[in-house]
Formats: structure tokens, C-alpha cells, sequence
């Protein structure tokens, strides 16, 4: 996961020679962990240089028993070495794909049913990107790299109580209480295992990118810094990789800088139903778009998107207060193909700002954006209330970019 890339900063940050000799030692580790190496080279995606790149980050579930394990954490990294940003994009283990040359299934049987080298081909035709590295952690190593910290602090936002969370089946950890507090790695392998709540692995998600951002902040704190030399070698034994030295490295000094204001997290979000989660597939292109495009996941700036314009039913309101403005925008949206029915007035006249308002299709409300000037898309979140696919409540900066459309 992204643990060892942050440790990998951390450590280069010494920039010794000895620090080298013990991160080339570790690599040689991860690299001899990977499993059918020939295979997993054939199925990632050349890596362009000094261009962003991607990588496919597992946190694997050994069950006793079983010789291959299942991914317990999908997370792909989109990793920007220039301007030392990060992307991360969770993946419900359960979410229903097509796994080449198997057929329908959860993703998280890839790995289990054709290693890293097929989970790697699943996620690239699920995404529809390509990866250009893989990384995995086993449970042990993500608790030496919290243990080695001294532990992290995390502001937990509900009381957890869940053995299955639990590591080593002792159940030591299996109860956090709500509150900020300094998690050691049992506790906080449960805190970002546990998908005892009611959206179950959509929060779990949220934990863990609430985590990772949280260990981006406090493993490069300097008292931090001095503790990692002494614990990469453990924790070597727990990770597999493709990546070699010098791509280990070139990652390290880019982002040694790096805190969790420049680390984005989005989940593709879906619907529950037994025993998949059906991915919204909208709101999978959108976030997908804004990854490969190096925008925010909320972003407000147009992001391409393949949405078909006479597919999306659009509500206009004057949120201004200035005469016309609705109908304005419902005739540049028109012309540009919307379906739009209500147009009306607002319940007040207090906006400043265009807003483009959705519910579930956040892909169709960047598409309507992008044909409106300086439009900004939000989430409704309940707060507004319309029937339409988007809606769409002109501000008052219609007056600058009004003129745009004559």
C-alpha cells in the first residue's frame, strides 16, 4: 500500500549512503516476494518518464488454508513525481467485474484465481487505464510500519467493536473507542479493516484513506524520520513489488515533501446487492477522468467525459435574481443537446456563483458544466430538490459570461 512508499520517502530524505545500501537490500526483498514475475512484467503497462504513473496497490487476506490470498485492500495510486501529488482511487473488494478468462465475479478473486498478473489485468479493463506498477502489504507488515512510527493519530469518527478486524484472531484489538487518539498497529490494521457498519466497506474506504493521509502527515515528521532505517528491513519481508531501485527512488525524492493536503481519495461507489456491489459506472467514469486529468475528485473544472447530452434530463432555475438568466442557460444547454424540462425560479435570489447540482451522476453534471461558463458542480447531498438528472441554478455571475453566448 501507500505505507511503503511514504516509508521509501522518509528514508531517502537521509540521503546517505548507508541509507541506500539498506534500501537496495529491502527492494531486493520486495522484488523476490513477487509471485510469477514474468507474468505480472508482461501485464503492466510501460511507465513514460518524468510522466505521471500509476500504481496498483493490494493489502492481501491470507486465509488460513489456502496457498493464494485474496485482496482485502484495492487502491489505485495515480503518482505525479513533478508536482508531488497523489491520487488515490478505492475499489470495493466485492465489486462485480469481468476477470479475464473467468468470467463474472468480485474483484478481489483475481488475485486468488490468477495472481497479481490477472489482478492487474482486471483492474485495467475495470478502469479502463493503465498500470504501470504493483505493490502489495500483508496484514504483518502494515503493523511493523505503524508500530515502528510509535503508532498514528487518527481521529476515530465511530466506536468500532469487531473481531473478524482483529489481527492474529486474538481479538486484543477488535474495540477502538470513538475520539482522537494514537492507534499501534493492531489497532489501527482493525480501524481500517472494519466493515462492521452499515455501508460496510464504503466506510471502511473512508477509514483507510482518512488513514493513509494522516501517515502522510506524520511519517515525515523528523523525529519519524530518524525511526525508519530501523525497521525497512522487517518490513521488506511483508511487501512484493515490480518496481526496481531506481524507480524506487526517483518516487522517494519526488515526493519526500509530500503531506496529506496533496493526497486525493475517492471511492467508486455502488450499489449493494447480494453478492456484489454493482459499481456506478458514471460516477466511476468521472472520478476516473479527473484522476488522469490531474484535477481534484471534486473537482469543479470540466473534465472530458462520453456522456450522450440527449441521455441527461436538465431542471434551470434563476438563482439571481436577473431577468432572463434561466432561459439563457436553458437555451445554451439545448442547443448543446439536454433534455431540459422545469424552468423557473429559485426560492431565492442569494447565489452567487452558477451551480451545477446532481444526486448519483456526478459524470453528467461535469458534462452540462463544461457547457456553461465558470459553472461549479456540487453534490445536492439532500439539500436541493428536483426530479431532473442535474440542476442547474444560475448565479449572479451570469452577468460575466452572458455575453459569451451571444
Amino acid at each position: 500500500m501507500l505505507v511503503s512508499l511514504i516509508v521509501l520517502v522518509a528514508l531517502l530524505a537521509g540521503g546517505t549512503l548507508w541509507a541506500y545500501d539498506l534500501l537496495h537490500s529491502a527492494q531486493r526483498t520486495m522484488v523476490e516476494n513477487s509471485q510469477d514475475n514474468g507474468e505480472l512484467d508482461e501485464a503492466l503497462s510501460e511507465r513514460v518518464p518524468h510522466e505521471p504513473f500509476t500504481v496498483l496497490l493490494l493489502g492481501q487476506d491470507n486465509r488460513p488454508g489456502e496457498s493464494a490470498a485474496r485482496a482485502d485492500t484495492i487502491i489505485v495510486a495515480r503518482i505525479d513525481p513533478e508536482n508531488d501529488k497523489v491520487w488515490m482511487l478505492s475499489i470495493p473488494r466485492d465489486t462485480r467485474v469481468e476477470i479475464p478468462g473467468h468470467g463474472t465475479d468480485k474483484i478481489n478473486a483475481a488475485t486468488f484465481q490468477g495472481g497479481p498478473a490477472l489482478m492487474v489485468d482486471t483492474v485495467e479493463e475495470f478502469l479502463g487505464i493503465p498500470i504501470n506498477h504493483y505493490m502489495d502489504l500483508e496484514f504483518d507488515g502494515f503493523i511493523q510500519v505503524v508500530d515502528s512510527l510509535g503508532g498514528v493519530w487518527i481521529d476515530v469518527d465511530t466506536e468500532i467493536d469487531d473481531e473478524k478486524a482483529s489481527s492474529h484472531g486474538s481479538y486484543t484489538a477488535s474495540h477502538i473507542e470513538e475520539g482522537y487518539q494514537l492507534l499501534d498497529g493492531d489497532h489501527a490494521l482493525t480501524f481500517v479493516r472494519s466493515r462492521d457498519f452499515p455501508d460496510a466497506d464504503f466506510t471502511r474506504m473512508r477509514h483507510q484513506q482518512q488513514f493513509f493521509k494522516a501517515l502522510a502527515d506524520q511519517a515525515t515528521q523528523f523525529d519519524n524520520v530518524l525511526k525508519i532505517p530501523g525497521m525497512v528491513k522487517d518490513v521488506a519481508q511483508y511487501m512484493s513489488t515490480d518496481m526496481n531501485i531506481s524507480e524506487i527512488i526517483d518516487v522517494a525524492l519526488a515526493l519526500r515533501d509530500m503531506g496529506g493536503e496533496n493526497v486525493q481519495t475517492a471511492t467508486v461507489m455502488g450499489e449493494w446487492k447480494s453478492p456484489y456491489v454493482w459499481p456506478d459506472e458514471d460516477r466511476k467514469e468521472f472520478l476516473v477522468a479527473a484522476m488522469t486529468a490531474g484535477l481534484p475528485f471534486d473537482t469543479t473544472a470540466t473534465v472530458e467525459t462520453t456522456i450522450d447530452p440527449s441521455t441527461v434530463t436538465v431542471a434551470v432555475r434563476n438563482g439571481a435574481g436577473i431577468e432572463g438568466c434561466a432561459s439563457v442557460a436553458a437555451g445554451i444547454l439545448t442547443e448543446a443537446g439536454y433534455v431540459v424540462g422545469e424552468v423557473g425560479n429559485a426560492n431565492q435570489f442569494v447565489y452567487d456563483e452558477t451551480l451545477v447540482v446532481y444526486k448519483d451522476n456526478a459524470a453528467a453534471a461535469t458534462a452540462v458544466a463544461s457547457a456553461l461558463p465558470q459553472a461549479r458542480v456540487v453534490e445536492s447531498r439532500g439539500m436541493y430538490s428536483f426530479s431532473t438528472d442535474v440542476l442547474v441554478v444560475v448565479g449572479k455571475d451570469y452577468d460575466t459570461w452572458k455575453t459569451s453566448t451571444n
